[in-house]
């Protein structure tokens, strides 16, 4: 996701660099059709010495109004010119950040499923070993009570014999066999 980032800041950013170069461009075209108009307005007016005053202030006034309608024109020009730029740049932002979402939300998906595959496995593991301890422990109490009940009888055989040896008068004999 970090490379989709940079990679999408690169591109934005070398747009803006050729939006930036192309409008420099047109200011610095526009800067030199104006220049070029003000000298040839020099110029006529340098070589037109017969012309009377107020037939000199009008042709000084119209040459003036068309290097200002030049100059009008030409931030106008600049101003669509950015216009348009900024519009390009607001769609790729729109658009990055739309990839960026969807990147987002992939990686989203992918960490749910992950997380999800995960805690599966885990309680899957902890289901066995759940099992084999509630196994073990049924195995553990039926020896526990298998083994209670071989006790019970043998102290029950161990009495009888104690019984019975007493009855036959060899009590010492059944002291022996205990030590």
């Amino acid at each position: 996701m970090r490379h989709l980032f940079r990679q999408l800041n690169d591109q934005s950013q070398l747009e803006y660099n050729k939006a930036q170069e192309r409008r420099t461009q047109l200011k610095e075209d526009h800067g030199r059709l104006i220049q070029e108009e003000v000298e040839k307005m020099e110029r006529d007016l340098a070589e037109e010495q017969l012309l009377t005053v107020p037939q000199r202030e009008l042709l000084v006034l119209t040459r003036e109004r068309q290097v200002l309608v030049l100059q009008i024109e030409a931030l106008h020009t600049e101003a669509q010119q950015a216009e348009r730029d900024l519009e390009d740049q607001q769609h790729r932002h729109q658009r990055d950040l739309q990839c960026l979402r969807e990147e987002s939300l992939e990686v989203f998906r992918v960490f749910r499923q992950v997380s999800e595959e995960q805690r599966k496995m885990s309680e899957g593991r902890y289901r066995s070993v759940l099992l084999e301890a509630v196994q073990d422990a049924i195995y553990l109490s039926a020896q526990n009570q298998q083994l209670q009940a071989d006790n019970k009888q043998l102290r029950k055989a161990l009495g009888e014999l104690k019984d019975t040896l007493v009855v036959r008068g060899e009590p010492n004999q059944l002291l022996n066999q205990q030590q």
